[in-house]
């Protein structure tokens, strides 16, 4: 059976991380992880600590994307 409809995860929702070195696979930065490690030192990409190991918070980094809702 061929489910068309796939996983669609709601990023907002949070709760979605990823490793640095995937981050900079899915911004085209395979071969240059340092600039996405730089990012991460600068404090320019939103990061969790889970079980000792630094993520990528992707829900935080689409609400920062996110124009103002005022």
């Amino acid at each position: 059976m061929n489910d068309e409809s796939g996983f669609s995860p709601d990023l907002l929702a949070g709760g979605y991380y990823v490793t640095p070195q995937r981050f900079a696979q899915l911004v085209g930065l395979k071969d240059r992880p340092a600039i996405v490690q730089g990012w991460i030192d600068e404090g320019a990409i939103p990061t969790r600590r889970l079980g000792g190991q630094v993520l990528v918070d992707l829900g935080a980094l689409l609400l920062m994307t996110q124009p103002d809702q005022a």
